[in-house]
């Protein structure tokens, strides 16, 4: 299960994806039962229950993200000592480019996104945390 939501938020992850975004589709949820976020998310990981009756529902979503790598240039300098035709000693900088290879970067991110179900079952807030949390701008 854990691994479709992720399928399913995935989907949501853009060129543009951003905290904002992410907040702008879960705020979508704000004033819809219980049902739309159980079709869109599965069941939770963890529900608590509230003092007036209504549930905090929990989602905890980890995966793995791919910065790809490849080639950079990056300035450098050296140092040169010479000796001129008068016996002085010098030192000249040489500044230069060099090419570096960077493999690709593996990281996990996480997203942990809580909603608050209502006594009636109707969703009245959410909170999210995590660098997993992003998705596409609607607006």
């Amino acid at each position: 299960m854990k691994y479709q939501i992720a399928a399913a938020l995935a989907l949501l992850v853009a060129a543009c994806a951003t905290s904002e975004g992410y907040r702008q589709h879960m705020s979508q949820l704000v004033g819809r039962t219980q049902d739309v976020v159980l079709v869109e998310f599965g069941s939770p990981d963890r529900v608590d229950e509230l003092s007036d009756g209504g549930e905090v529902w929990s989602y905890m979503r980890e995966e793995q993200r791919v910065i790809p790598g490849g080639y950079r240039t990056i300035p450098n300098e050296r140092r040169v000592t010479y000796v001129d035709s008068n016996g002085e000693r010098h030192t000249r900088i040489e500044r230069y480019d060099e090419t570096v290879y960077e493999p690709d970067e593996t990281r996990w991110v996480q997203c942990e996104t809580r909603f608050v179900i209502d006594p009636s079952g109707v969703v009245r807030d959410f909170r999210f945390v995590g660098d997993g949390c992003v998705a596409e701008e609607l607006y």
